[in-house]
């Protein structure tokens, strides 16, 4: 198992946009009405994000200092394993390979598939069809034989979904900095005041009547790191990184940081436009701003960011979390076949087909309860490595 050649390596350009890629999915276009609605106040709903923000950076040093003292393939695994042991490691390995990476891929690739169906209904049937099952087992399979020919091929993919989320979104929202009391308006926000618009949904005042509890804003904060979760995954791929023991914690901090800057001011942009009630009346906000900017097409296009933003998570789950797989096998707690790496193309080969053997067989099952119920587990191993 020779290493692959440095001209496969991973730039720090490339390892920031995967850390950025697994932690910007579609969530910011769902998950601030559920936060709004558990948290219906300004103040307060704003500040969860910035504390998420900064438990996120938090995180992501914690990580970062791991990453350069552990810069080996499996990351995560390999920090439990050092510290609590074998059956920790084996529990968190197994619940990754059966629950937690395959359910998510599957889950994400199904919601790319119903986004394909808003963009083609002719092509591709609702929610729960054959062709829409059909069409994420392409979606998984596609990523899998891109990354089967190399990390740095199958990043550049990652590379270009992650720079068109960045454009959907500044197209769709703007930024408001009113503490300086300066407004700048962008994208979406120049078209807001349009005639021939769809109006937003009316807003139903709930911050009058709503009890804010310590129990709503526990739960306010689950669709919250669930929207900030995935920096943890570029560390699976370590050895994959030019000078990884100095890229590793500046790829996972850069990252962080852009993203932690990039909900801030989506959410700003969120309040200005539509306030606290407009969230919480309107499940389907992103919808409605994407509307109210471009008219008619407003639906279509936000279904192609968003199918482009689920594609580009699912890419970097399949690309990085195979590494967790050949850790396994070299702690003897999978097949000594499993932790095989090419030495043409430097990645695990059978480790990929077998992620991607599972998730296709999740795509034919609804998943919703699964990946909810693996997020609480997720965060104690979160807790455990730090």
């Amino acid at each position: 198992m020779s290493d692959p050649a440095p001209t496969r390596k991973l730039t720090l350009l490339d390892s920031t946009l995967l850390v950025m890629g697994g932690i910007i999915g579609v969530g910011i276009f769902f998950n601030p009405h559920t936060i709004a609605e558990r948290v219906p106040v300004p103040w307060l709903y704003f500040s969860l994000w910035i504390f998420g923000g900064v438990v996120a950076i938090a995180a992501g040093f914690t990580f970062a200092e791991l990453g350069t003292t552990f810069p080996r393939a499996g990351g995560w695994f390999v920090y439990l394993r050092a510290v609590y042991g074998r059956p920790v490691a084996f529990v968190f390995a197994w619940v990754v390979l059966t629950v937690q990476s395959t359910g998510a891929i599957a889950s994400i690739a199904k919601f790319c598939a119903e986004r394909v169906h808003i963009l083609a209904p002719g092509w591709v049937g609702e929610s729960g069809s054959r062709s829409e099952t059909v069409v994420a087992a392409l979606l998984v399979l596609s990523v899998t034989v891109v990354a089967l020919t190399g990390v740095k091929r199958a990043a550049l993919v990652q590379n270009v979904c992650m720079v068109t989320k960045l454009v959907v979104i500044a197209a769709l929202v703007g930024v408001r900095d009113e503490f300086l009391g300066a407004a700048l308006d962008i994208g979406a926000l120049l078209f807001v005041g349009r005639d021939d618009v769809v109006p937003a949904a009316a807003a139903v005042p709930t911050t009058a009547t709503h009890t804010l509890s310590v129990g709503s804003f526990l739960f306010a904060l689950l669709p919250l790191f669930y929207t900030l979760g995935g920096w943890q995954l570029i560390g699976y791929i370590a050895p994959e990184m030019k000078d990884p023991v100095k890229n590793l914690p500046r790829a996972i901090l850069l990252g962080v940081l852009g993203v932690v800057v990039v909900y801030l001011c989506v959410n700003a942009s969120y309040l200005a436009v539509l306030g606290i009630d407009g969230l919480v009346a309107d499940r389907n906000f992103a919808q409605t701003l994407s509307q109210r900017a471009f008219g008619p097409l407003g639906e279509k296009l936000l279904a192609a960011g968003m199918c482009i933003s689920a594609f580009g998570i699912c890419a970097v789950n399949i690309i990085t979390t195979p590494w967790v797989y050949v850790a396994m096998a070299k702690e003897g707690l999978f097949f000594e076949s499993v932790g095989a790496v090419s030495p043409r193309t430097g990645v695990p080969q059978r480790a990929l087909l077998i992620q991607a053997a599972i998730t296709c067989v999740y795509l034919l099952f609804t998943l919703g309860f699964l990946v909810d119920s693996v997020v609480f587990v997720e965060w104690m191993f979160h807790l455990l490595a730090a």
